[in-house]
């Protein structure tokens, strides 16, 4: 027997009737797409493709070839054009990994520039070619990032007074990608902010020095302003600033350059951004902390670097 609801104003519904429509409901939230990517104002979609077999690296350049996930099914690749965007390449790929992140996606690989692969490496990820997608070969930064057999690659450069993105993505049915209404700045310096309170460090990667200098290089700085901003908006904060170097010399004299590179970043923030000195200290560990081998060129430049590490909040 077919069971039967009666509903207000006399309508009689059977069971039949509603398993239909509980079909076509679920039918079509499974459907739906996932939350769309936003982009920062200014973004204009310059070309769109979809390409198989869907390709994601998975490493950086070995010399003859770009490492690769291949999961099944089609790549669809957008490219982007962010017109008039001052921000820095960090600054442009850092609010795109915080979305995909809540979307459930895990970061599996990153790199930027030389320590890609360069040329190489930019030609075998980057599908397209200028206008459509500038890449400075180098400044641009990548990442790929995975949620079971979902997989999504994120290509960011500049070029003049624009930024450009390239988004790929393995699922059949793509999310959409949007552009904000309001410019990203905010939501950069409270990336940095929540990166400093997740992990209590974060690496300063647009912070740079001349070779064997401890010299801060001249001009603005979008990543210390993010920082003097967590700063201000964190008044009780604490920060050290730590050096790190390679491998290239003897150790006392590293801990002694690395010492200096952070001095110098402690300085800058004391100096232009006004935070005061007893909330900043300046530490060097020379070559004793590395996060790439120093056997290769790139693994040197990514341990040459300044953290900053959160000592409290309160």
């Amino acid at each position: 027997m077919t069971p039967i609801t009666q509903v207000p104003g006399n309508t009689t519904i059977s069971a039949t009737m509603i398993r239909p429509v509980l079909s076509l409901v679920l039918a079509l939230s499974m459907a739906l797409p996932a939350a769309a990517l936003e982009l920062p104002a200014g973004a204009v979609r310059t070309n769109e493709i979809t390409l198989s077999p869907a390709e994601f690296a998975r490493a950086r350049f070995d010399g003859t070839k770009v490492p690769l996930f291949t999961p099944p099914g089609e790549m669809q690749v957008e490219a982007w054009q962010i017109i008039g965007n001052k921000q820095t390449n960090y600054q442009l790929l850092t609010p795109l990994l915080d979305q995909l992140s809540q979307q459930g996606y895990q970061q599996v690989f990153r790199c930027q520039a030389v320590s890609c692969g360069g040329y190489d490496f930019r030609f075998e990820v980057g599908k397209f070619g200028a206008p459509d997608l500038f890449i400075d070969l180098s400044a641009f930064q990548y990442a790929t990032l995975r949620k079971g057999d979902d997989f999504v690659g994120l290509l960011v450069s500049h070029g003049g007074t624009d930024g450009f993105v390239q988004i790929s993505r393995s699922q059949t049915d793509s999310p959409p990608t949007s552009v904000s209404t309001t410019p990203a700045r905010n939501q950069t310096f409270r990336d940095l902010g929540t990166e400093l309170n997740t992990h209590g460090h974060v690496v300063l990667t647009e912070v740079s020095f001349d070779t064997g200098s401890s010299t801060l290089a001249a001009g603005s700085n979008a990543q210390l302003e993010d920082l003097a901003q967590f700063l201000t908006d964190a008044p009780n904060a604490r920060l050290a600033l730590v050096g790190h170097t390679d491998a290239e010399g003897s150790l006392e004299g590293n801990i002694a350059l690395s010492r200096k590179r952070a001095a110098s970043v402690r300085a800058r923030l004391i100096e232009e951004y006004g935070i005061s000195s007893t909330r900043l200290q300046a530490e060097g560990v020379g070559y004793l902390s590395p996060i790439a081998s120093n056997l290769t060129a790139e693994g040197r430049e990514l341990n040459r670097r300044v953290e900053a590490v959160l000592l409290n909040t309160e």
